[in-house]
């Protein structure tokens, strides 16, 4: 590895990877409205998606649950990019505390990192539901719900723990770069690298992928039991399986590209592509403002309780053919 040649007479000054560039650019303008924008939105669907697994029976069980303890992690996790992320990537002030961008980080990455681990739970609640639809309420009571999701929220606190605990790990919001950037701690530091960001980033990866896997294998028993078992197919439980199962397929889909865009930048300022930095940060919003949308556009009772008609999604299969929502004075009568 190439070792970087540090100015004797340049004086350290600890995150200064997190200092805007005192003064204001187009782009800058430009990624962060969209940083603001797009993470508004999606708080904005994530508060919907809790007020309607509150309203909608359909959603009092396991899957609710689960579906509950993303949105939260979402939320949350957004909360930065509004309050913080999204103005100093627009005005771009210099002598930022860095402990400021560094706490903007650690919440976002806590309640982000739980999404990210509950996403692969509701992959997995799909799968049993559809391929071993006997053991489903077994598997997922809601005693083990619950320790499931509690279990969670403590791996997401010990994840982010051990950046703190492992040495020159700590990450920041950079608003010259805008993106979460790893602190060098030292002048004499030859990593421009956070070790165990790199293995989040890995590791996050590969759960996603997991997820995408079992989202496969949902699919391919979904087509078994449509082209074998044509009286199983017709059930109402089976077709709001295979619904809840293109939600989080939708969303297992575009968080794989946000992850391949979150490795390439690993965070580090080296990695000489600001492009990269850009895809990642506003793919990982727009992902799970895609999220949110998912329970509303795939669920036919939401059509009905909020009064809109996805004209599109009215039958009873997935349309290809672009969506268009339009509210309607009553409420549409549409198949289940």
């Amino acid at each position: 590895m190439t070792q970087e040649v540090v100015n004797p007479s340049e004086e350290f000054r600890y995150g200064s990877e997190l200092q805007g560039r005192g003064y204001m650019t187009r782009m800058d303008t430009y990624v962060g409205l969209s940083i603001w924008v797009l993470a508004s939105t999606a708080v904005i669907i994530g508060l919907l998606n809790l007020y309607l697994i509150k309203k909608l029976n359909i959603f009092h069980n396991s899957f609710g649950a689960l579906w509950v303890s993303r949105t939260i992690g979402e939320i949350a996790s957004n909360l930065p990019n509004i309050f913080y992320a999204g103005p100093v990537t627009i005005f771009q002030p210099k002598d930022i505390d860095p402990a400021v961008g560094i706490v903007a980080w650690t919440v976002a990455f806590f309640f982000g990192f739980e999404s990210c681990i509950m996403i692969q739970s509701v992959s997995a609640n799909r799968m049993i539901a559809v391929c071993a639809p006997q053991h489903y309420y077994h598997i997922f009571s809601k005693r083990l719900t619950a320790i499931l999701i509690t279990v969670t929220w403590i791996v997401a606190a010990f994840v982010i723990s051990l950046y703190y605990l492992v040495p020159c790990s700590v990450l920041g919001y950079s608003p010259q770069y805008h993106e979460y950037l790893f602190i060098k701690c030292a002048p004499d530091t030859d990593r421009k690298y956070s070790l165990f960001g790199t293995i989040g980033n890995i590791g996050c990866f590969a759960m996603c992928s997991c997820a995408l896997v079992m989202d496969i294998t949902t699919l391919v028993k979904i087509i078994q039991i449509k082209v074998t078992n044509k009286a199983m197919a017709r059930e109402s439980s089976f077709r709001r399986n295979v619904r809840f199962f293109a939600q989080t397929a939708f969303q297992n889909i575009t968080m794989i590209g946000t992850l391949i865009f979150q490795v390439l930048a690993n965070n580090s300022k080296e990695s000489g592509r600001q492009d990269y930095f850009i895809l990642a940060y506003d793919t990982l919003i727009l992902t799970q403002l895609n999220n949110g949308l998912a329970l509303i556009l795939f669920n036919p009772e939401v059509h009905e309780f909020l009064g809109v008609n996805i004209w599109c999604l009215r039958k009873k299969r997935i349309s290809a053919i672009p969506c268009t929502m339009t509210a309607v004075r009553t409420v549409a009568k549409i198949d289940n």
